[in-house]
This record gives C-alpha cells, structure tokens and sequence, in this order.
C-alpha cells in the first residue's frame, strides 16, 4: 500500500532540516522571486541547490513555488527560473499563473507542475481541466468537507493535495483583492497585508445594531483527531501550512503529523492528547478548527477575540499580583496578558529567585507587566523549544542506514557495492596484494568501512561476497569508503534532462499564441442584479445584459428578459450546487447568450458548448493567460491588479480580444464563513437564521471605511469595495490600449445611480463629483 505524502513547509534551511529529520515525505518552498510567501525568507539559487541535494538524499521530494501571479516584463525571467529549477532536479513547480503555466508545458513538457490552491479548484470539472491542461496535481481549495475531497480525489483522476494543519484564509484563496485594492499589496502577488486579522465591527444598518472584533481572523487549521478520515478520502498529500513559522514549529507540527499518519497505516494508537497540548502551545488563535472538513460552524472557527498567537494559559494573577499556575513555567518563557507580550526573567517562588516553577506553585515573576485578576498565557515554552531543536541540531541527525558488500581478492581490485533507492553503486581500488606478512583480516576492513562520518548515512551491515587473505593499505580502504558515500549522494541528484535555456528564450518567442480578434469586439456588457437596473439598461439603449441571477437579492425572471441578450453569471464558487447551476443553463440555454463566470467547471463543462466570457477572477495577468484558455472561451475580463501600462503590454499579445470592467464595486473577498449568520443568527445546530435578510449589512473598518456585504443563494458572503470603480473618464486611454470589450457592474446602486453611471458612459464624460468613486489600479498597479 503507498503511503499519503506528508508535506512540510520550509521558509529556510533550518526549517528544512527540521522537516526532513522529523519525517516529512516531500517540502515545499518559495525562491527569492515569484512566491506567495514574499515576506517569508525563502531561498536564493545557491540554497535552493543545497535544499534540492539535501532532500534528495533522504528520498524526499521537493516542490518550490512560482506561484504569483506574473506580469509580462517578468515572463522571461520567471522561464529563467523554471529552467534553474529543473536543472537542479526539483520535483515539482507550484503554479497559479496561468499564462505560466501554458508556457511551463509548451517549454518544459517534463516538468511536474502542480496547481496552487490560488488556482481556487473546488470542484470535480474543475479539476479535470488542469489535469487537461497539464496538471500532475491540484492543491484543494481548504473550504472543502472530506466528503468534497473525496469526490474531486477519486472522480477527477488528478492528484490532490488538502491543508491539513496551519493557517487559514477567511476569502477563497485566489478570490481575495482586498490587500490589493486597500493597500496595494496583492495576496496574489506574495504581498498580502492580512487585512483579515484587523478589527472589524459589522453593522446592520437597518436596525441600527453592530458586533465588534476580529471578525474575519478564522483560528488555525488541527486534523491531528482526524487524520484516518482524511487519508479515506483518496488525497494524495497532506500539507502543512507554515513557510513564515520558525522551524521548531515546523519540527512540532511535522513530528505530531508523522506519528499520526504512521499510526493509522500499523493499526497503532499514539498520544493524541499529548501532541495535541504540544501543538497548542507551538502556535494556536484561540484554539483550533477543523476549517470545512466536517461542515460549516461559523463563529466556532474564528479567533474573534485575538488575531495572533494565544498561547496556552498558566493561570490568572491574584489580588496580591502572584500567579498561581495552571502549567510549569520557566525562566525566559515567552508570557502575555490580553495587552502585550514579554519574556519571564525572573521567578520568585516564597521569595526565592528559582529557574522554574510547577503547575500548583505560586510564583511572582518579573517583569510585572501585568495587573491583579488578569489571565496570563505562555506564547514560547523554551524547554520544548530546546527538546525540537535537538531534532534538527544536526541536519544529518536522521541516518539512512545502507548494506555494503565487498569482494577483497587477492589479485583483483577490492570492490565495495551498495543498492540503494534501486540503483547498485559500485567503486574499486587497487588489487589486493598477497600479504608479506600479516593479512589484512576482515574485521579490520569492516571497521574501515563502517565510520559513515558525517553523513546522512550509517552503515548497517557488511557482507563479504568475496574474501581471500591478502593486503591493502588501510588507507585505501578508507579512500573506498569516502568515494562511495560521495558517489551515493551525487546519484540522489542526477538530473536525466538539461535544457540548454537560450533555445528555449527562441521558443518562447516564437510561440504561436493562437490569437484572433472576438466576435465580441466593440461590445458594451451591462450587469444588473435586479428589474431597476435592468430598466435603467433598457432605456438608455444597451441589449448586452448580464443577469447576475444567483446573488441573493437578484429578483429578475430569467424566462422573462425580452429580447436583450442575455448573459448569465455564474458565480466563481460553485460547489455541492454544481448540478442545479447546469440545470439552470440547460433550461435557459435557448435564449441564453453566453455564461460569464471564473468557474474552472463551469468553464470545462459548457466551454465547447456556449460562449463564455471569463470573469475578472480568473486572474488574467499577462498576455500568454488567453492561450491557456483558447479551447474554451471567448474572451476574458483582464485582472483588476493591473495598471494602464501592464494592460498596453498584454494586449500586444492579444489586440482587441480582452475585456475590461470599468464601472463597479469589485468583490474583495468571497467567503464560505459568513460573519452575519454566525454573528446575527447563531442557532445551536444550523447558525443560519436568514439574518442577512434583516437589512442592509456593511463592515466598517479601524478608518470608518464602510465595505458592503452581500450574500448569494448559496449562503456565501461576498464583501464589496467602499468605493465602485469608475473609469468612465479614462474611455479614451483604454480604447488607446487595444482594450473594446467593456463592462460596467451594477450591483446595489438605485435607478437613478445606474440611470446617471449609464448616461455619462454614453457621453463618455463624468461630470459629476467623483470623491464616491476610485479608479482602482488603472494608474497605480501592484508590485
């Protein structure tokens, strides 16, 4: 039976040799370019050959991410990248660039590439096109229950990939622009600032009433109970999240999961509860969730009171200001109180300054940045620190033991063999001499032979094939023993195929993109949510109508349109509802004109069948993506991350065949946790309650900005700009730019407001104020 693969993060190459040594089947890792861990300390060239050699040596896979999204001025250097990292024989690339990805497979056809959990694949079709596309492997979307996974794992015929055990992203990964579009800093470029662990206060603006807290900070991944009901589902890797953790973390987590996963596959039991308390004080947000796995349990699965580490807690100060504790505690462990952190420098138990202190004791410790009756946690064990320190002290602490066989015949060279990962590995020496005086006995070479030095290796048993009594230098023996532990390490790193990289520069240029112009050109789309807008259109002449059908407030008919032409957009999530969308398609397909939609199965299913247009969120970013879809859609909506100049150098490539919004509240984030049933409508066994029915909801943030939520039919939240897009006065710069598909989205604005965006969009002039208003990225991009 094949093990599921255990993969580890690595952020550096101490975190590395902690992942191999306590047990990881494969690490992945970020260069020093094109991750979405920018921030994380990732690895330049050198050390990604080092980590590449050292992983390999233990059998262990390795799979570095180019998992950004890239601009056309980075398309060649990014190829630059991907040809360094096969020649160092990584294992697999991480991909959610999907322009990359179409020249990964035209320049490199044997290179591995997996599909980011960026790429948001949630779905059997969707999942089924990578794979169509290249894929080896999927990264699930972490909103899935193990009943989804099983599904995509043993339908889809693909690899899959789950999180297991780390951080969670409140927004679809892949789906969230609103680091992008407050700051400038795009999660899908690396440079998330992590607006979701920031305060919140959600606000019914109807009744008036409001909840504050972090309200879009969801607690940490822990599968450790669970582990046999995930390995059921048929995935084929378990990840843990954690590129920006220390590497005694990395030891920890790596360590809990092996013993986990062993267990299972012997028919063993382990120490659940002990791992489980180690892991809570490794890293935990006010606990732990199982995210999706076993459904949606909204409030439960939020650290709504503290968005950073918790720690574990060793009790609450007394009226005296001791501390009475509930777990040991030492000198230089890292404390908090619900205000700030520091580190314990002193222990005083009955006036005496001591190094440690007991559960049960009470202590006073200093510094005394604490008040009486406050609960104090421990964030930083520093004897568990020190215990997974010892397991990586060393990066060859983990030893691989190996059999050598030897001949030593007199008249023949000594030869010492070894089989090792199904290779033989031989080397000779000089022929054995008959001995002047005494031989050379067997014990003598067998301890020769047995000193692997520092190595990963350790010698387990010699066997002697051939021996006669003869002689050789000690010293020779010795020399054998060297060549063939370098020869063993340099066979782990034999790369079959070496691209010469300047050809592949000629290829890449001469690539032929396929590109022609869309029957769409010239088109103005106008989405409408309900019959005001949809007037509004009407009135001022527009006949392009997409209906955004399946968002909750959406009351139009769709058998009773008229005779616009009609789009439907179909959301970019689409999960356990995948069949009652198609039976909506299929029932309208007769005077539907065309899907827009994100939806990579959406897009597989109906892509051959009807014209679809590509919705923003499937991230567009330079101009090689349309080829990577050229079998399945018309045209596409180009990324909203980028500037005027960026899109000029994408439609070059591709003139007049992309789209481009120019009016709307762009969607921040897309949520399966939905902070107005948990919060507003939180019953003991289903939290929702249709509170999002009770009034308009909007999340006002620490600035007062005030971001408006929606919800759809499927119970999702999506959390809109402030501000809606509005590019009406810049008509003649993206004409300039070979862009003439547009589309302006109407999502909760009145008739009058949709009356006069429509109007000045004719005139192409905004005369109006345009401080409600923002141009988003069109003359700022991101880096």
């Amino acid at each position: 039976m094949k093990k599921i693969e255990l993969l580890a993060p690595a952020g550096s190459l101490e975190s590395l040799y902690a992942a191999v040594s306590n047990g990881a089947d494969a690490v992945y890792l970020g260069g020093d370019k094109f991750s979405a861990r920018a921030y994380a300390t990732n690895f330049n060239e050198e050390k990604l050959k080092e980590a590449v050699e050292y992983c390999h040596l233990y059998n262990v896979k390795i799979y570095v991410t180019v998992n950004t999204l890239i601009k056309d001025k980075e398309i060649e250097e990014s190829l630059e990248f991907i040809h360094f990292l096969h020649s160092i024989n990584v294992d697999a690339i991480i991909i959610q660039d999907t322009g990359l990805a179409f020249l990964s497979r035209n320049l490199f056809p044997d290179l591995e590439i997996h599909a980011s959990t960026q790429m948001t694949i949630h779905n059997v079709e969707g999942a089924r096109l990578l794979k169509e596309k290249g894929f080896s492997r999927v990264v699930l979307a972490r909103e899935l229950s193990v009943e989804e996974i099983e599904e995509i794992s043993t339908k889809a015929e693909v690899e899959t990939e789950v999180f297991i055990h780390g951080a969670l992203c409140i927004s679809y990964s892949g789906q969230c622009l609103m680091s992008s579009l407050i700051g400038g800093r795009s999660g899908n470029r690396g440079t998330c600032a992590q607006p979701c662990r920031l305060p919140y206060e959600l606000i019914n603006k109807d009744k008036n009433i409001s909840k504050k807290g972090y309200l879009l900070s969801p607690k940490d991944v822990c599968t450790l109970s669970n582990i046999d009901e995930i390995i059921k589902t048929g995935t084929a890797s378990l990840k843990i999240e954690g590129r920006m953790k220390r590497p005694e973390y990395v030891a920890g987590v790596v360590s809990a999961y092996r013993k986990a996963i062993d267990s299972y596959y012997d028919n063993e039991t382990f120490d659940l509860k002990d791992e489980k308390e180690r892991l809570n004080q490794l890293f935990n947000r006010e606990g732990f969730s199982q995210a999706f796995l076993f459904g949606n349990k909204g409030k439960e699965m939020m650290a709504l009171n503290y968005p950073k580490n918790t720690g574990v807690f060793i009790g609450k100060t007394n009226e005296d200001y001791t501390l009475t504790l509930t777990e040991n505690l030492n000198r230089l462990d890292g404390v908090r109180t619900n205000k700030k952190g520091f580190i314990v420098e002193k222990i005083f138990k009955n006036g005496i300054e001591v190094e440690e202190a007991k559960k049960g004791e009470t202590v006073v410790i200093r510094p005394s940045n604490y008040s009486k009756n406050e609960n104090i946690f421990k964030t930083f064990d520093t004897i568990l620190m020190a215990e997974l320190q010892q397991s990586f002290n060393d990066k060859f602490i983990r030893k691989i033991p190996v059999k050598l066989e030897v001949e030593f015949k007199v008249g023949e060279p000594i030869k010492v063999s070894c089989v090792y990962e199904g290779k033989t590995i031989s080397v000779y020496g000089e022929k054995v001499q008959c001995p002047i005086n005494k031989p050379l006995d067997k014990s003598r070479i067998e301890k020769s032979l047995s000193k692997a030095g520092n190595t990963p290796f350790v010698i387990k048993e010699i066997y002697f094939a051939q021996y006669e009594e003869g002689f050789s230098p000690v010293s020779l023996i010795n020399e054998l023993r060297r060549n063939l532990l370098d020869k063993l390490i340099d066979n782990t790193n034999s790369s079959e195929t070496i691209y010469d990289i300047k050809e592949k520069l000629k290829q890449f240029k001469e690539l032929d993109l396929e590109v022609k112009n869309s029957s769409l050109n010239n088109t103005t789309f106008i989405t409408v949510i309900n019959k005001e807008q949809l007037k509004a259109a009407e009135n001022n002449g527009f006949d392009n109508i997409v209906v955004d059908y399946f968002m909750r407030d959406c009351d139009l008919n769709l058998t009773d349109l008229g005779d616009i032409n009609f789009y439907l957009r179909v959301p970019s999530i689409v999960k356990q509802e995948f069949n009652h969308i198609c039976k909506i398609i299929d029932n309208n397909l007769k005077h539907l004109k065309g899907i827009v939609t994100s939806n990579l199965g959406i897009i597989k299913k109906y892509g051959k069948e009807i014209t679809i247009l590509g919705d923003y969120k499937l991230n567009c970013f330079n101009g090689y993506s349309p080829a990577f879809y050229k079998d399945y859609l018309e045209t596409s909506f180009i990324s909203l991350e980028l500037n005027k100049s960026e899109i000029s150098e994408f439609t070059k490539k591709n003139p007049n065949t992309m789209g481009m919004i120019v009016y709307g509240k762009s969607e921040m984030m897309i949520k399966e946790y939905c902070p107005v049933g948990s919060l507003f409508g939180q019953k003991k066994d289903n939290y929702c309650t249709n509170a999002c029915s009770e009034g308009k909801y909007v999340l006002k943030d620490r600035k007062d900005n005030e971001f408006p939520i929606v919800m759809d039919k499927f119970c999702r939240s999506h959390i809109l700009n402030v501000s809606a897009t509005n590019l009406i006065p810049n008509l003649e710069e993206i004409k300039r730019i070979n862009i003439s598909i547009l589309r302006l989205d109407f999502t909760d604005e009145s008739f009058e407001e949709t009356n006069k965006i429509l109007q000045a969009y004719k005139e192409k002039s905004f005369q109006s104020e345009f401080g409600n208003y923002t141009r988003g990225h069109f003359k700022r991009g991101v880096e």
